[in-house]
């Protein structure tokens, strides 16, 4: 398999031949990819790893379902986005809890007072991320973290362009209103 070889053309040999290097190869590109979109849904590392598992497993298991009615990366980015959106149901919507390790400072320049606030702040925006509806969340990820424009997060969505490009719009409002202190 080299480089070029398109997903497409990897998931139609894997199909064809059940060839395991081309389901390997898949997974290889797709997985930081997913963990990436997966991660800021659920602002938790084990969480996220979790999710991608399940997210690849899922894919493996259904990939002779999948029709070439879109791109492999979006069928593989909804499948990513229902699980977490599963996932996400399933906790009852309760408050997401962001476990990042922080900097020592030890190699920075940073006084504890700049250390307080920046903590402060980070953990203000992500109280607010985490307080937003799984939909909005899924948007801003989709189009502000992945770089994805609204129609590719329409189609993982499975929604009207329109509705990725309102709840964009809902959520940086939510965002603004949440942050409106810590914004001037």
């Amino acid at each position: 398999m080299t480089a070029t070889t398109s997903d497409e053309e990897l998931v139609a040999r894997y199909r064809d031949s059940r060839v395991d290097s081309a389901l390997e190869e898949l997974v290889k590109r797709h997985v930081p990819k997913v963990r990436a979109m997966i991660f800021p849904m659920v602002l938790d590392d084990n969480a996220a790893d979790d999710l991608t598992q399940e997210t690849m497993l899922r894919a493996v298991r259904a990939i002779d379902s999948f029709e070439g009615r879109s791109q492999f990366g979006t069928w593989l980015y909804r499948i990513a986005m229902n699980t977490t959106h599963g996932f996400l149901d399933r906790k009852n919507r309760s408050p997401v809890v962001f476990h990042a390790e922080l900097v020592d400072g030890s190699d920075c320049d940073i006084t504890p007072d700049r250390a307080a606030t920046d903590a402060e702040l980070l953990s203000q925006i992500e109280s607010a991320i985490a307080s937003l509806s799984p939909k909005l969340r899924a948007a801003m990820v989709l189009t502000a973290l992945q770089g994805l424009s609204p129609r590719e997060a329409s189609a993982i969505e499975e929604c009207d362009e329109s509705t990725i490009h309102w709840r964009v719009h809902e959520a940086r409002k939510q965002l603004q209103h949440k942050l409106r202190d810590y914004l001037s």
